[in-house]
């Protein structure tokens, strides 16, 4: 190989090291920000107010993660097969349609507040503290899909750091002057969101209400539809969980189980997060290339196939090192600790349906750049069903940890669902034989 090709690549590799060196950084400093607020509840408030504290946070999660589907998840798999004012027009269309996701979740919120019955162990009263910030939230994390979507983490990075660091001036404040409690944490954590969607205002000079709602449900309508129906199952599943366990069993083991997953679950959902950010858009290019005829075409789908089978063996083999490590470690903390010791035999369960979740990344990721959005939802049913029907018969029959390991067969059909689903659509994948060269895609227009 000649000096110049030989340069050329080593900056390539450069380039691809600092990509996703800057996209996991962003995950993990995003995850910062969305963690604390659970960690630092079950260190600094009683059992109860963590309890409702876990409750809110599962509702305002639902709100976010389903906007995320309208706007977030379609940003990654299609704006990025664009670039120039096409991408601009979507980024700047979901902006607006995130605005309008938020004021609907604030008056939900408000209303959820004044009418639900102040008794019980289902306590939604600290969801007032989200209200005012979930506009702001929504937007911030529209904005760092639209980033992640322009293949620049470097600026997501940014705008997150805006976020954590907020956050994290206000936590040390809060506790400095020993006013800890849940709303505090709750308002905490969106003022940091209105830190960092701030600055990216700033930075890309748009406003949210330039964009068209509409424009953007009808430019997208193909992938948004189906990427919400299963945002909502998926978020009802996550929620359901939490009224399950509080009506079935109480508030004190919602929150042994929310401090044992946000500890132990979570840092592998934020890595998930990363990772798809980063495979999902390079997935959809692909997707995109294979469909042209010759060389190129399967190449593209070669790639593909490539890919997920790669990150498969070797999820599988970091899942493998994370339950042999990860999980006697957390299990010998929680019975040290007190406070959650009744919480040690969650740590097995739980450390297993982390490894399932890495294992299903790559098909996952596989899916999404094929815009295989109804497959993805027949998969989320599935695992849906499965997993809450085994949290149901195990919180009956075992209590706290037999609720834990019906969350552990429901993600184990989830992953055995994503497999054989994966190997149908890609088997489909490729130039069409014999066929003629097709035009590239088209950019999106207005409605």
């Amino acid at each position: 190989m000649t000096r110049g090709p030989l340069l050329r690549r080593l900056q390539g590799l450069r380039g691809a090291s600092r990509f996703v060196g800057a996209g996991l950084l962003d995950q993990v400093v995003i995850a910062a920000a969305n963690s604390a607020n659970t960690l630092l509840g079950g260190i600094l408030l009683p059992k109860e107010q963590f309890g409702a504290l876990a409750l809110a946070l599962a509702v305002g999660y639902f709100a976010m993660y389903l906007n995320r589907a309208i706007v977030g998840d379609v940003l990654l798999a299609l704006a990025s097969r664009y670039d120039g004012e096409p991408r601009i027009r979507l980024a700047r269309n979901g902006l607006a349609t995130a605005l309008c996701s938020g004021l609907v979740t604030t008056v939900v919120f408000v209303v959820l507040w004044a009418a639900w019955p102040n008794r019980g162990e289902i306590d939604l009263h600290q969801l007032i503290w989200l209200a005012p910030f979930m506009v702001p939230i929504m937007l911030h994390d529209t904005a760092r899909c639209d980033y992640l979507a322009d293949r620049r983490p470097d600026k997501a990075l940014g705008i997150d750091m805006v976020w954590a660091g907020t956050q994290a001036i206000m936590v040390a404040i809060m506790v400095a002057t020993h006013t800890s409690s849940a709303g505090g944490l709750l308002a905490v954590w969106g003022v940091g969101a209105t830190a960092g969607i701030t600055v990216y205002l700033l930075r890309e000079r748009r406003l949210p209400w330039q964009g068209q709602p509409l424009a953007w449900l009808a430019e997208t309508r193909h992938l948004s539809s189906w990427f919400t129906i299963t945002a909502v199952v998926a978020q009802v599943q996550v929620l359901a969980i939490s009224f399950v366990v509080a009506g079935r069993l109480s508030k004190i083991d919602l929150g042994n189980l929310r401090f044992v997953q946000t500890v132990q679950l979570q840092p592998v959902q934020n890595l998930i997060t990363a990772i798809q950010s980063l495979l999902v858009p390079r997935a959809s290019r692909n997707a995109a290339a294979a469909a042209r005829p010759g060389p190129e075409g399967a190449e593209a789908a070669t790639a593909l196939r490539r890919q997920t089978r790669t990150l498969a063996t070797a999820f599988a083999v970091l899942g493998a090192l994370m339950v042999l490590i990860v999980w006697p470690v957390v299990s010998w903390v929680l019975v040290h600790t007190h406070k959650f010791s009744e919480a040690a035999p969650l740590a097995l369960p739980i450390a297993l349906q982390g490894a399932v979740y890495l294992l299903q990344v790559p098909f996952t990721a596989a899916m999404r750049g094929m815009h295989r959005a109804r497959m993805l939802f027949l998969q989320y049913v599935v695992f849906a069903v499965v997993s809450l029907s085994g949290l149901t018969l195990g919180a009956e029959y075992g209590g706290l940890h037999g609720a834990a390991w019906g969350l552990l067969t429901g993600s184990t059909a989830g992953l055995i669902c994503m497999v054989m689903l994966y190997m149908y659509a890609v088997r489909w994948v490729g130039p069409p034989a014999g066929s003629p060269a097709p035009a590239r895609p088209a950019a999106p227009q207005n409605a």
